[in-house]
């Protein structure tokens, strides 16, 4: 034989059986393909050991010596070749064994080797089981429809494994082999055999047997292909004498544990025999038929008998050799009679019977269809050639026909035939009816079961009957004429309420006693039926006790076939609504009687469970209140009651079910009630039926039957079962109802979570339901795998209940015991092995976890993973350390698992939600699986390189990619560092985005491929990787790139108003944000400008959609505004330069202040700062009119709308943080704007009030910044506006001089600047006002002066106030004189003492730093301690600037108060004594720090000083400051601007103190000595020895201001010559 590849059958299995999650065709056909030899050679691909097998293996295999020893070993246990005992050694590590998958760490390790070997066996033996199933399942879903793979299948079938007709033969091969095969021993099978190895092989060689025969039989019965008579009788030979399963050769080891095999394996053989001979085809063409095959045939089948599987070829021989005969022989035909006697003798219907019934064919619906069917031909076929009628074997066909009629092929041929079983069947039914009910009935059920064509032929068979059958009663006599056994009715007869027979009926009479006759008159059979409905009705309304027998077997009949009828068509329902309504009275009135009977009740709840899959509200309004079944209603919660503990079940009651369920059926061990009670409680659920009842029925299953379950007796395991299943179902379904009272569930879940009740039950399930792989892995027919079968859906509603519970809030305290209680003691309920461990039970997370050792059924493992996620999320303890030892086994497990091609979807997909969950709470189990990272990380990055297409595909890659974007949220450097350097990884993630347009891919998927992108080039330090450049150089690309259209992706879905998913809003928008946003601060030169301008253009778009829709998505606009915001701060400059960036951000500004109670705070927030931030991009110059005038109107609207607002009920309208922000914009607006152009729109705007109502508010509320704002875009409004009322000097004055506490200087200065402007604009109508606020904060105003350096802010605008209402000095002394001599005092003195602080730096910054005392003493500032001081800090040159700024502006107050130099010098008769000297007439230096020494004329000739030693030719590079003071960079422009107005100043004091009468002589002579001395020095460093001319002074002369650093040439040769002349003269 050659060489082949062999598969696993199990692993083959789990892809191809069609359940659960289902793997894509192209997966299914791939494997099939693999498995194509294998599946065509079956057993007899495997081969048993011979020559030097070993050694030829050994020298041609690449592994290691100790592996090769291994196989050595094992090769002679599994009687197969070195080469396939390699093979299967892989298979079971790869698929079956729970630890690690390296042959070498086994061997190293493992420290029981022969229960390793043990353990290979038995995987060696389940695994051949597995092929045969596979291979059956293949055959018989060929021409399934229902079955996904049907047309893969029927394909593989016709063109690959039975291409040329030869499967039939390969399979007859197998049997023939596995009929010649012994039971191992140790000298064929090695010293390693188990101990339990001969009773293993033998229950998995009949299951073998067993499943070969059943291929065949399912292969003969769905093809065209027919065996040979000489096949025929090869198989037929096996049958003789005991039997396949009676062979002498197993005798040995036959035990009673096999017998069901032993009978399954007979009945599955018997049934292919009886389907071979097909008694009831035509005889013509039959091979069987041939004269040379009976010859060779008739011994062999007259020598059966022996045994009762004999019967049924024995009889379908007969049949069909006397059909054949026909009358042509009556010798031959006398034999073959003698031969069907002998068969139906031998209770032939009833051992067929039993066959149908055997689980191993009853639990396969296809297998079960094609067995009916051949049985049911072979009863027509009997039927038509024997007297069966004669031979007493008519109540054996009955109920033979009745269970074949049950499936739709029989079905069919029933209604289609005539005679046969037709006609032994119907017609005495029919005659009997009214009568005897039963016999129609039953059959009408079985017929209803069959299919929808047959359930409406037995309705329609039911409205009109040919006859009617009823007793004679002596009353009736009269009424009847009778001749022999022919009868005729004179007049009416009523037999029934709704029965009536009409005169001139004719009638048969059947029998006499009782006087029994058939009228011949049609009968409608459902009134009848609903007539004695009425009748037990009326009985149990009289009281009666134990109702007619008769009467009450035909109400359940009756129901029972309601039932039927109902589930096979449910449309139905609306003509039957008479019977539903009668149950539902029946079932009440029974709620009265003292016994009422069990089966009547099951029957009636059966069929009401029914109906209330489609009406449970109709159902349980009517059983509202009923007595027998359970009541309870949750209390209602009182406001103010005192919570105690009281009884959480009050007012509860069990009615008179729990009698019938706990007492009857508890004793019988049958629960026909308790399961359709069930059944219906659970439809109430489904249906969102509330109700005392319902109410009632659900604490009544989860207090008194979920824990006591375990503690029943049942009938068999089946009964068992099925209660656990429906039971569980039900709580499952409640757990799950989010219409159900949450008193009523927390009562569930306390019941569920409490180990004492029903917990205890759920633990079971669930501890036994992890071993239930060993069991399922055993034969199909076994009573261990039937159970494990059937407890598999069970065991899937213990896990999703678990599931639940775990999410439930109120379970978290019981659910902390649950986790380490044991199950129920002695009780395994799949028979599988039991977990092994110490004395204390494990953690229940760790009895989870082994259920990703499920194979065979992939669901259990998905509900596992997914409670493990629950786990994860809520318990407090590591999951790594509940699982102990076995956590490497389930890790490698569910690895293998996830790197399978062949792995449901949907465990791969929990397995990562899993690990997903885990990266928050469960570090260790996350690090686990990173140990190493390549285990976990390879498949990811496989699976993402090789997508699928479809729903499961898709759902995969979302998964993927979630693990992937938490991995990086959590910071897991062990894999980010891994995937960092992975090409491969990169081109996967970014193949979608790159290459799939938007609404293509997965929203989800692409918001975490964003949210990915974004962490790393957040992370990167550098230039990205080279892999991930190349993806974002395609994503980014501008000809190609697909970035742009992603944005307008985005705002469309948004602008769709779509809320049927919300992955866009909740994960693709919030990543996109975060995606930009890292995009253009970290790596800017990837996006073009062209780009950028169309992305913000997107989204400022969609923040106008959002708001003007009529609900603002408020998610949605805030995360909008955010990308926009940061877009500007990074790209602003490019958006700026666009045409109408401004238009549409004007808009957008209207908008919100038209949706300001829908828009939140924050959103505004973001928007109004990144409007801000666009508006300063721009040039502070009116040449940036142009592109901000249209934000002013939506600014102003909005800065008077949130003024306005200051102080609202409603927080959620606005906040001080708007309002500052808007006021802001507006001022940097108005900055920009030509003063007229924005006194135009000022003008339509009343935002004057609000601001000063919003001043007034936040004031109070101490919120300084924003007042700050506010008065600093008054005092700009103020500087513009020249014709206001709202901003009139007294409006502002009388309105913030008490609003503003002196102590808050920075605000007062705003204020003051306000009044200033008001001043300047109003001219003497303003000086009252200014008047006012100097007098009201004179000591504030003063104490700024004094102090420069501390407050330059409020000291600059005094001295401009004082600037602005010197012109109108008079007025000023008239209205507040204290206020006038105070100011112009201070302003001396701010002259004085700013001039040594600037020559005095290090000082300045020592005070503004807090390192100096205040109580320094004057030599403080002229001495220094330390000559080589540290560089003045630039917040202090900045201090020091504003100071030269404060100075300049006392000078300009000084000389604006003071007398015009040219009238002083040149008008006839002025008052010289009208002008004050604001310094004392002498050259002495005065102490800066003595506050009642009148400064003099050397503090004039100091800020000269400063000037030189600033600006001076000579000293460029040199700082010749006093006291050395290091270089500090003060603005030589404004310090030539002082130096010119001092020098003025000095010019007109001298001027006045020379020409004062006041002055002494030799006062005078000192001021000209003086300033002849000072000045003579600074001209000649300005002006050099150059002869003095009298040019005329430049324009800046007269006021003192200059454009450049340095004083006009002209003004000081001018000044010169008048100190010249003043120095001079006497």
């Amino acid at each position: 034989m050659e060489s082949l590849e062999i598969v696993s059958g199990k692993a083959l299995w789990g892809v191809i059986c069609g359940t659960y999650i289902l793997p894509s065709d192209e997966v299914v056909g791939e494997e099939l393909q693999l498995a194509t030899q294998h599946l065509r050679l079956g057993l007899c691909a495997y081969e048993k050991p011979s020559g030097s097998h070993y050694e030829d293996w050994a020298k041609s295999a690449d592994i290691k010596p100790n592996e090769k020893e291994f196989v050595k070993k094992i090769f002679p246990l599994l009687n197969l070749t070195a080469s396939q005992s390699w093979e299967i050694l892989k298979l079971f590590l790869l698929n079956d064994f729970r630890g690690e998958a390296s042959l070498s760490e086994i061997l190293g390790n493992q420290r029981d080797e022969e229960t390793f070997l043990a353990l290979l066996w038995n995987f060696y033996l389940a695994d051949r089981l597995h092929l045969l199933r596979c291979l059956r399942h293949i055959v018989a879903n060929t021409a399934n429809p229902n079955h996904p793979y049907q047309g893969l299948f029927r394909d593989f079938m016709h063109d690959v494994v039975d291409k040329d007709g030869t499967l039939g033969d390969s399979l007859v091969k197998q049997v023939m082999l596995c009929s010649r095969m012994v039971p191992p021993t140790v000298q064929t099978h090695g010293p390693h055999l188990p101990t339990h190895g001969p009773h293993n092989w033998l229950t998995h060689h009949l299951a073998e047997l067993r499943e070969a025969l059943a291929t065949l039989l399912v292969y003969y019965g769905s093809t065209t292909q027919l065996p040979s008579p000489d096949t025929f009788q090869r198989l037929l030979q096996l049958a003789q004498g005991a039997g396949l399963g009676g062979r002498a050769e197993i005798q040995d080891i036959l035990r009673d544990s096999h017998r069901p095999l032993v009978e399954a394996l007979d009945a599955t053989h018997v049934l292919l025999l009886t389907l071979i001979i097909n008694a009831d085809s035509s005889t013509s063409n039959h091979s069987l038929c041939e004269a040379s095959w009976i010859k060779r045939l008739d011994p062999i089948m007259t020598g059966l008998g022996a045994r009762t599987p004999h019967h049924a070829p024995l009889l379908a021989w007969a049949v069909l050799q006397l059909r054949a005969m026909g009358d042509y022989s009556r010798a031959c035909s006398k034999t073959y009679h003698k031969l069907a006697q002998r068969a139906l003798h031998g209770k032939v219907f009833s051992y067929l019977e039993t066959s149908l019934n055997n689980p191993t064919i009853e639990g396969d619906e296809l297998l079960l269809r094609l067995a009916s069917s051949v049985v049911y031909s072979l009863v027509c076929a009997a039927a038509g050639c024997l007297d069966l009628e004669r031979m007493g074997c008519l109540p054996e066909l009955n109920s033979l026909a009745k269970t074949c009629l049950a499936q739709d092929p029989p079905a069919s041929l029933f209604w289609t035939e005539e005679d046969g079983a037709t006609g032994l069947l119907l017609p005495p039914a029919l005659e009997v009816f009214p009568y005897d009910l039963e016999p129609l009935l039953s059959l009408s059920t079985a017929l209803a079961l069959a299919n929808p064509e047959s359930c409406l032929k037995v309705i329609e068979l039911l409205s009109e009957l040919p006859n009617l059958t009823w007793v004679a009663s002596e009353a009736d006599f009269e009424s009847i004429s009778m001749r022999g056994t022919d009868c005729i009715t004179k007049s009416t007869l009523q037999p029934l309420p709704s029965l009536i027979v009409p005169p001139r009926t004719e009638g048969k009479l059947l029998s006499n006693n009782p006087l029994l006759i058939v009228w011949q008159t049609p009968c409608n059979a459902w009134q009848a039926l609903l007539v004695i409905m009425r009748q037990l009705d009326q009985e149990f309304s009289r009281g009666v006790v134990v109702p007619d027998p008769k009467i009450l077997a035909t109400v359940c009949s009756t129901t029972k076939l309601l039932t039927a009828i109902h589930s096979t068509i449910p449309e139905q329902l609306p003509a039957f609504v008479h019977f539903v309504d009668q149950s539902l009275a029946l079932l009440r009135r029974l709620s009265q009687a003292m016994r009422p009977p069990s089966s009547l009740v099951a029957a009636l709840l059966e069929f009401l469970a029914s109906v209330a899959a489609d009406e449970p509200e109709r159902i349980w309004s009517e059983l509202e209140g009923c007595p027998m079944l359970p009541y309870f209603v949750a209390p209602q919660p009182v406001a103010g009651a005192k919570r105690g503990k009281s009884d959480p079940f009050l007012g509860y009651r069990a009615g008179g079910l729990r009698a019938l369920v706990c007492g009857e059926e508890a004793a019988s061990g049958s629960y026909p009630i308790l399961k359709s009670y069930t059944k219906l409680l659970t439809q109430a659920i489904k249906g969102g039926v509330g109700g005392g009842s319902v109410g009632g029925g659900i604490v009544f299953m989860s207090r008194e039957v979920t824990g006591a379950i375990m503690c029943w007796c049942y009938k068999d395991y089946k009964e068992r079962d099925s209660v656990l299943d429906e039971c569980l179902t039900l709580l499952h379904h409640t757990l799950e109802a989010s219409e159900l009272n949450s008193y009523l569930r927390d009562l569930v879940v306390h019941q569920l979570v409490d180990k004492s009740s029903a917990g205890q039950t759920l633990l079971s399930v669930v501890v036994n339901g992890a071993s239930f792989e060993s069991a399922l892995n055993q034969p199909t027919h076994s009573p261990v795998s039937t159970h494990a079968r059937r407890l598999t859906r069970t065991a899937q509603m213990g896990l999703s209940i678990l599931h639940r519970l775990v999410g439930e809030e109120s379970s978290i305290g019981g659910l902390s015991q649950l986790l380490c209680a044991a199950p129920t003691p002695g009780i395994a309920l799949g028979g599988g092995r039991q977990m092994k461990g110490s004395g204390s039970p494990p953690h229940l997370a760790l009895t989870i976890a082994l259920y990703v050792h499920q194979r065979l059924n992939p669901r259990l493992s998905y509900l596992a993973l997914l409670t493990l996620t629950r786990f994860a999320q809520k318990l407090d303890v590591p999951l790594v350390a509940c699982l102990g030892s076995e956590a490497d086994g389930i890790r490698d497990a569910l690895l293998r698992r996830l790197d399978s091609d062949t792995e449901d979807v949907g465990v791969k997909v929990a397995l990562l939600r899993l690990l997903k969950a885990s990266t928050t709470k469960q570090q260790g189990l996350t690090n686990a699986f990173l140990t190493p990272p390549e285990k976990l990380l390879d498949p990811l990055t496989s699976l993402l390189t090789n997508p699928s297409s479809n729903e499961t595909g898709q759902k995969l890659t979302l998964a993927i990619v979630e693990l992937v974007d938490a991995l990086w949220s959590e910071k897991y450097t062990t894999a980010t560092a891994y995937f960092k350097d992975k090409e491969e990884f990169w081109n996967a993630l970014g193949h979608p985005l790159i290459n799939e347009k938007p609404g293509e891919m997965s929203d989800a998927v692409a918001g975490h491929t964003l949210r990915i992108l974004a962490h790393q080039l957040f992370a990167s330090e550098t230039e990205p990787r080279s892999s991930l450049k190349n993806v974002m150089d395609k994503f980014c690309d501008p000809m190609n790139g697909t970035i742009c259209q992603w944005s307008k992706h985005i705002i469309k879905y948004l602008e769709t108003d779509s809320s049927s998913d919300s992955n866009v809003r909740e994960l693709l928008l919030p990543a996109w944000r975060d995606f930009l946003v890292v995009l253009v601060a970290r790596a800017k030169t990837w996006l073009l400008t062209k780009q950028k301008v169309t992305l913000a253009s997107d989204i400022l778009n969609g923040l106008v959609y959002q708001l003007d829709g009529r609900v603002v998505d408020e998610k949605a606009t805030n995360l909008l505004a955010q990308l926009y915001l940061a877009l500007v701060k990074h790209c602003g400059k490019q958006l700026v330069e666009t045409t109408d960036c401004f238009k549409s951000l004007s808009k957008l500004l209207l908008l919100m202040q038209e949706a300001v109670m829908e828009t939140p705070i924050h959103c505004n927030f973001t928007i109004l700062g990144a409007a801000l931030r666009m508006v300063t991009l721009t040039e502070a110059s009116y040449e940036s009119q142009d592109e901000v005038i249209v934000l002013l109107d939506p600014v102003l609207a909005l800065v008077q709308q949130h003024g306005r607002l200051a102080g609202s009920a409603n927080p959620g309208v606005t906040s001080e943080a708007i309002l500052n922000l808007a006021t802001a914009l507006l001022h940097q607006c108005l900055l920009r704007c030509h003063p007229d152009t924005a006194e135009l729109h000022l003008n339509y705007s009343p935002v004057v009030p609000a601001l000063l109502h919003a001043t007034e508010i936040y004031m109070q509320s101490g919120k300084d910044d924003v007042v700050g704002e506010l008065l600093r875009l008054i005092a700009s409004l103020s500087r513009i506006s020249h014709q206001s009322d709202d901003l009139s000097t007294n409006t502002l004055s009388s309105t913030l001089t008490l609003t503003i506490p002196p102590s808050k200087t920075n605000l007062l200065s705003e204020v003051v600047w306000g009044v200033v402007w008001g001043v300047i604009r109003e001219g003497v109508r303003g000086v009252e006002g200014g008047v006012n606020i100097a007098a009201v904060h004179l000591s504030a105003l003063c104490g700024s002066l004094a102090a420069p350096h501390r407050q330059p802010g409020l000291a600059l605008a005094t001295a401009a106030l004082v600037t602005a209402l010197a012109p109108h000095a008079s007025l000023w002394i008239v209205t507040h004189a204290a206020s006038y001599s105070q100011l112009t005092s201070a302003i001396t003195r701010c002259i004085h003492l700013t001039t040594h602080l600037l020559c005095t730096p290090r000082v300045v910054q020592l005070e503004l730093s807090g390192q100096e005392s205040s109580s320094y003493n004057r030599n403080a500032i002229s001495t220094p301690s330390d000559p080589s001081s540290s560089v003045i800090s630039s917040s202090t040159t900045a201090v020091l600037n504003n100071m030269l700024q404060v100075l300049c502006t006392c000078l300009s107050a000084i000389n604006t108060l003071g007398p015009d130099l040219t009238d002083l010098m040149c008008g006839p008769g002025i008052d010289v004594g009208a002008w004050t000297m604001f310094f004392h007439p002498s050259f002495r230096p005065v102490s800066a720090h003595d506050p009642t020494a009148q400064p003099s004329l050397a503090s004039l000739t100091s800020v000269l000083d400063l000037f030189d030693s600033h600006a001076s030719k000579e000293s460029r590079g040199v700082s010749p400051c006093r006291s050395g003071a290091p270089e500090i960079g003060l603005d030589t422009r404004v310090l030539a601007t002082c130096a010119e107005q001092a020098l003025l100043i000095l010019l007109t004091q001298s001027t006045l103190a020379l020409m004062s009468p006041e002055t002494a002589p030799r006062d005078a002579l000192r001021v000209r000595h003086g300033l002849g001395d000072e000045m003579n020095s600074f001209f000649n460093r300005w002006l050099g020895r150059r002869p003095a001319v009298s040019p005329l002074p430049s324009s800046s002369g007269g006021t003192g201001l200059t454009s450049s650093s340095h004083i006009d040439l002209s003004y000081l040769r001018l000044a010169q010559q008048l100190v010249g002349r003043l120095s001079a003269t006497k």
